[in-house]
């Protein structure tokens, strides 16, 4: 079993469970606590001194509550060096190489980012708050508790760069706000009308020209899957080496002579609001494409 204990101020007077919604404690939480005695505490003088969530505290009393993750599963590692950006209770920051699933799907059984995690963290609950395609390299979080990951959920701001198919023509910035939908019998995607699909959002920015490709930096409001490489494969400029949306799909030589040859895709910053601390957190990585400063 695995605790994570964490204190709170009560912001008003009033009942456990009205103050820990408050909190923005979601109720999956609270409901694990209210059926569990023993994992709410009122703070008196360096005492714990048990609370259940129809007790009633004061405005300023400090109380804490204990996440348990009592079923945990055993996953089997794999020995693959996984970047490590941050690391603390509840966050840790990964810097995803490419080429590597975030889960172990039947394909990917036993070489995921989970099992290369575990090689590092021993058997744990996975809780990602944001996941990369296997081919697209990059920052991503995963929650280490249950509170981290409700705080975070649909709440970082996520920037990519990408190399993308063609010259260039368009506005320096624009959007793309079109829904995106599931192609019948596959993992394919393609954008439809108004009013089907899921809404999906995506800013992108003009960066630089390449011969016959350019650099692009999106900003994903919404997390539907592949929605960059749907979305700008819709707008006539697929991304380089994208086997799935790229009808013209090869390898392609950069600017350095190296040559890419998986989609040129890359997570390259990420910011959130720290579930606990409420500290502003900004992380940059840049990708093995970049061949210039930006």
């Amino acid at each position: 079993m695995k605790t994570r204990r964490i204190e709170f101020v009560a912001p008003f007077d009033g009942v456990v469970d009205d103050i820990l919604k408050s909190l923005d404690v979601s109720s999956s939480i609270r409901t694990s606590l209210r059926k569990r005695a023993g994992l709410v505490a009122h703070l008196q003088n360096g005492i714990e001194n048990p609370l259940l969530l129809v007790d009633k505290i004061h405005k300023g009393d400090k109380f804490c509550i204990y996440l348990e993750d009592s079923e945990i599963p055993h996953i089997p590692v794999y020995d693959q060096d996984i970047k490590i950006v941050y690391e603390d209770e509840d966050v840790a920051v990964i810097d995803k190489p490419p080429s590597l699933a975030v889960i172990p799907v039947k394909n990917h059984y036993g070489r995921s980012l989970v099992n290369c995690l575990a090689k590092v963290w021993g058997d744990f609950v996975y809780r990602s708050v944001n996941r990369l395609d296997r081919d697209t390299s990059g920052l991503m979080t995963v929650a280490k508790n249950s509170l981290a990951h409700s705080r975070l959920s649909g709440k970082t701001e996520r920037e990519y760069l990408a190399l993308c198919s063609g010259e260039y023509k368009g506005e320096r910035t624009g959007v793309i706000d079109a829904p995106i939908a599931r192609a019948d019998g596959g993992m394919k995607r393609y954008v439809t009308q108004k009013g089907e699909g899921d809404e999906a959002v995506t800013y992108y920015e003009f960066i630089r020209r390449y011969d016959g490709y350019f650099l692009a930096k999106m900003r994903p409001v919404t997390g539907r899957t592949h929605q960059i490489r749907v979305h700008m494969a819709s707008i006539g400029y697929p991304l380089c080496c994208d086997r799935l949306y790229n009808p013209d799909c090869r390898p392609l030589t950069l600017a350095d002579g190296r040559v890419l040859d998986r989609q040129a895709l890359h997570s390259f910053r990420l910011r959130f609001t720290h579930p606990v601390t409420g500290e502003s957190m900004s992380f940059e990585s840049f990708p093995d494409f970049l061949t210039d400063k930006i």
